[in-house]
C-alpha cells in the first residue's frame, strides 16, 4: 500500500462530507447548540422528509434499526413461542432482535441474487410462524410479489429490512412500502448515514400508535453517546482523507477507537447475543440534523452507485471473480462479488490501496459470530454458506472519481486465485 496514494474505502463512514463535519462541530464547539443535543426541530422535520419521501402517513424514529427492528417486531405481537421467517446471510443484530422479543428465528436459503428464496420459504413455513422479515441485500430488491404472496397465504405480517435499499424501487414502488412495516438503517455504511440511527414508515394507524407509544417510553440517548457520534463525522473525515499520508489517517482511527472517543458500529455482548445497557434509546436531535440534508440526495447519491456498479460489470473481466445477478432495479450499496479465495483477493487489493469489504462472511455476521448461539444448524442454507464463503465488496461510495473507479478495475483485472 502506498504512503502517499489517496485510500479507496468499501465502507468507513463512505457517506460522510464536510458539511457533515461542519454539523458535528457545531454541535460539538457551540455552547447554545448544547441544549439541542437530545430534542430540537431536526427531529420533526427529519420524520417530515420521510413521510413525504415515500408518500406514507406514519413514521416513527429509533436510535438504530436494530431498535426499530425489536418494536417493529413486538409492535406486530411477535413473542414467545413465535417463530420469524428470516433469511440466512444477515446481520447478527437481526436475529438478535428476534430472539430478544422471545421468538425463534427460522432461517432460509438464498438466492444468487442474494436475497431469500421464496421456494425455500415455502419449506420453513409452519404453524407456529408469524412474520416474515425481507431483506433487500445490499440494495438488490427481493422478489416481492412473490415473497408477498406465500406471506398473504400463509397469513404472516411483513416487515421489509430496507437497511441497504433506502430510495431503492422495485416495479416502480419504493421498496419499505409492501409490507406492514418497512424498516431503515443509517448507522455509518448504509445508503443513508447519520452515524447511528433508524426507522420504520407504515400504514396502518393502530400499529403507528403502538411503535410511537414504545418510542415516547424511551430515555433519552446518553450524552456520552451523542458526543460519540458526533466526534466519529469529524475523526473518519479526515482519517480517510490521510490514511494513505505516511500513515497518519490509520493512526488517527486507531487512537479513537482505542481510547473510545469513537462508538462503535457493534459491540462485543451483541456478537454473544446479548443486549447492552446503553440501548435502545430515543433518536437524538443532533444526528436527526445530519440525517436531514441526506435525503435531499439520496437519489442522487443512489444513481452514482449505478452508475459504478455499470462500470464495473463492463470492465472488469476476470474469470476468477463472478459478478452479481444483472437487475435494472438494483442499487448496489456494495458491488458483491464471489471469488474462491476472499481474503486473498482483499489482501491483493490493499496493494493497490484499495480496502475491499467483507459483507457477509458468514451466514450469520460477522464471522467472529457462533452460529450455535443463533440457532442456526450448519447445512441448513447451503447456497448462502457457499456464497458467504466467496463474497468481497467492492466500493460504490459517492466520493469516487473516474480514477478512483479506474483504479479498481484495474485491479480486478490484474487478480488471479492462483498463486503466479
Amino acid at each position: 500500500m502506498s504512503l502517499l496514494q489517496r485510500t479507496i474505502f468499501t465502507g468507513f463512514s463512505p457517506n460522510s462530507t464536510g458539511t457533515h463535519v461542519k454539523i458535528a462541530l457545531s454541535y460539538l464547539f457551540l455552547p447554545w447548540k448544547w441544549f439541542s443535543l437530545r430534542k430540537g426541530e431536526a427531529l420533526e422535520e427529519t420524520k417530515q422528509k420521510i413521510l413525504d419521501y415515500f408518500s406514507t402517513p406514519h413514521a416513527v424514529l429509533f436510535d438504530s434499526g436494530r431498535s426499530a427492528l425489536f418494536f417493529a417486531l413486538k409492535a406486530l405481537g411477535v413473542g414467545e413461542g413465535d417463530r420469524v421467517l428470516v433469511q440466512a446471510y444477515t446481520c447478527v443484530v437481526v436475529i438478535n432482535a428476534i430472539r430478544w422479543v422471545g421468538a425463534e428465528p427460522v432461517f432460509v436459503d438464498i438466492r444468487d441474487d442474494y436475497t431469500m428464496d421464496p421456494n425455500d420459504l415455502k419449506q420453513k413455513i409452519n404453524q407456529k410462524a408469524k412474520t416474515l422479515i425481507i431483506q433487500h441485500t445490499f440494495g438488490q430488491p427481493a422478489a416481492l410479489d412473490a415473497l408477498c404472496m406465500i406471506a398473504k397465504e400463509h397469513r404472516l405480517s411483513i416487515i421489509e429490512d430496507c437497511a441497504h435499499s433506502f430510495g431503492v424501487s422495485y416495479r416502480g414502488q419504493y421498496t419499505g412500502t409492501f409490507g406492514d412495516v418497512g424498516l431503515f438503517s443509517f448507522g455509518s455504511d448504509k445508503s443513508m448515514s447519520c452515524v447511528r440511527g433508524g426507522a420504520v414508515i407504515v400504514r396502518d394507524a393502530a400499529l403507528a400508535k403502538k411503535l410511537e407509544e414504545m418510542e415516547r417510553g424511551l430515555r433519552p440517548s446518553s450524552w456520552v453517546k451523542i458526543i460519540q457520534h458526533l466526534i466519529h463525522v469529524p475523526v473518519f473525515f479526515v482519517g480517510k482523507a490521510t490514511y494513505g499520508f505516511f500513515g497518519f489517517g490509520k493512526a488517527l482511527l486507531f487512537l479513537a477507537k482505542f481510547f473510545h472517543m469513537t462508538n462503535r458500529i457493534m459491540y462485543k455482548p451483541e456478537k454473544r447475543g446479548k443486549p447492552v445497557p446503553f440501548y435502545p434509546r430515543q433518536f437524538p436531535n443532533a444526528l436527526a440534523d445530519l440525517l436531514k440534508g441526506e435525503l435531499n440526495t439520496i437519489n442522487t447519491v443512489n444513481e452514482k452507485r449505478k452508475k459504478i456498479s455499470f462500470i464495473y460489470r463492463a470492465k472488469i473481466c476476470n474469470s476468477s471473480v463472478q459478478h452479481p445477478v444483472d437487475d435494472v432495479s438494483f442499487v448496489p450499496l456494495r458491488y458483491t462479488v464471489r471469488t474462491k479465495n476472499p481474503e486473498r483477493l482483499r489482501a491483493f487489493a490493499k496493494t493497490y490501496s484499495i480496502i475491499l469489504g467483507d459483507w457477509y462472511s458468514q451466514v450469520i455476521a460477522p464471522q467472529t459470530c457462533d452460529l450455535s448461539t443463533f440457532g442456526y444448524t450448519q447445512g441448513e442454507c447451503p447456497l448462502a454458506e457457499r456464497i458467504a464463503e466467496e463474497s468481497v465488496n467492492l466500493p460504490t461510495e459517492r466520493h469516487m472519481t473516474e480514477k478512483d473507479i479506474a483504479r479498481v478495475v484495474e485491479m480486478m483485472n490484474a487478480y488471479t486465485d492462483h498463486p503466479v
